[in-house]
């Protein structure tokens, strides 16, 4: 039995529908802009890659916005333009219709701004806790669209949208849904949260006067990550069922791999990442030899990228070089959970329109990061085989690979 995409969406700060998001990625557009969704002069990196122009009040009720986190409303358009594209999911049974979303933290805007309203003896919200909650984007897009199978929420980190995926594929391969609607969802750009990966020396401060140049995966003199936010949502479902209702089909997605570090709580391991890598390629039935093109996870940490790079060769060895990698976050930032959904959704257009999107700012490259990360300029290559990596804090490590039909 083989699972097909057949929607896909996406809001991210380089697009808000799939088309704008891909034109804009092939073309080395940057997303990272000066943070203004709040005062960010108190903090180290001022950066971020924000989402401009979302106006959630198009599309949902001035009830429904006061019941919903910037998460949740950020899942709800993508999961509505993923659902569009599909061509609508009304000929299944809304009990085999499933949800699997992933969200590394959840409504944390609204936890920052009740928690603000606490110390300062003010009332709170009553829907503080439902917004909160990490599965609330997963629960209103069932509400929304009439899913009434399984509904599920990984939080893993910044693997949370890969597992999501890796989920959706397993739902429908053991017969517990007939279609799956799948993805990740984050909005961190928020003080308390950036105030956090701050005192872990995670994120880039050295480019808050160049914010376009400061996400520099794999690039000599990186100096950490770019907070984003976003969402991507994909369709899955069972290819004879999308080919019965004339869906059109954009790949398949093939395999799924996970693995725990189970050495480091924020580290990355190695071992650990050829272990997911590996993993998704067995569960694929394919060999390194198959692999194409690898969306790397790549988040433009002096460590991480070193480690991915070192990750990679040690499966692919000798073809290493010969492999297309690129960083969809040189573009627009490190969006935690949705990281991996937004991801898989640049993996599937190269594989759909057979154009490789560049790794931007990378004019020189880290001397350990010796790879073709398609530099700059995007490259023309047909390809048949994508992996999308998605390694995160808690040594969660998730691989994903889709293929042409």
């Amino acid at each position: 039995m083989r699972v097909v995409v057949t929607g896909m969406g996406i809001i991210s700060p380089i697009g808000t529908s799939t088309d704008q998001f891909w034109n804009a990625a092939i073309n080395g557009v940057s997303g990272i802009v000066s943070i203004q969704c709040f005062d960010a002069s108190n903090l180290h990196s001022r950066i971020a890659g924000e989402i401009s122009g979302f106006t959630p009040s198009a599309f949902l009720s001035a009830k429904q916005l006061d019941q919903t986190d910037r998460f949740t409303q950020l899942a709800l358009y993508a999961a509505n333009q993923a659902v569009e594209d599909a061509g609508g999911l009304d000929g299944y049974d809304p009990r085999r219709l499933a949800v699997s979303l992933g969200s590394g933290m959840g409504g944390f805007a609204t936890f920052e701004s009740s928690a603000v309203r606490k110390l300062q003896n003010k009332s709170i919200p009553p829907f503080s806790v439902p917004r909160i909650m990490a599965n609330s984007a997963a629960a209103w897009i069932a509400t929304k669209h009439g899913l009434k199978g399984a509904n599920l929420t990984c939080s893993t980190a910044c693997s949370s949208g890969a597992n999501a995926i890796g989920m959706a594929l397993d739902l429908l391969r053991t017969g517990k849904a007939d279609a799956v609607v799948a993805g990740g969802a984050e909005a961190c750009v928020l003080p308390l949260t950036m105030a956090g990966f701050e005192a872990l020396y995670a994120l880039s401060s050295g480019f808050n006067d160049d914010p376009a140049r400061a996400s520099r995966p794999f690039a000599k003199g990186r100096d950490g990550f770019v907070m984003g936010e976003g969402a991507g949502i994909l369709i899955l479902e069972k290819e004879e069922e999308a080919q019965r209702r004339g869906a059109k089909i954009y790949a398949r997605l093939a395999g799924y791999g996970c693995a725990c570090d189970a050495t480091h709580i924020v580290a990355p391991d190695r071992d650990g990442q050829v272990a997911a890598m590996q993993a998704a390629l067995d569960d694929a039935g394919m060999t390194p030899d198959q692999v194409d093109y690898i969306n790397a996870h790549a988040t433009s940490t002096p460590l991480g990228d070193v480690v991915e790079t070192k990750a990679i060769k040690q499966l692919f060895g000798e073809r290493a070089p010969e492999i297309a990698i690129s960083a969809t976050k040189s573009m627009i930032g490190h969006s935690i959970g949705a990281s991996a959904a937004i991801g898989s959704i640049a993996t599937i257009m190269s594989l759909h329109t057979g154009t490789i999107h560049p790794t931007i700012n990378l004019d020189e490259a880290d001397p350990e990061c010796d790879l073709n990360y398609t530099p700059n300029h995007a490259i023309q290559k047909k390809i048949q085989t994508g992996v999308c990596n998605a390694f995160g804090f808690g040594g969660n490590n998730a691989s994903v690979v889709f293929t042409t039909l």
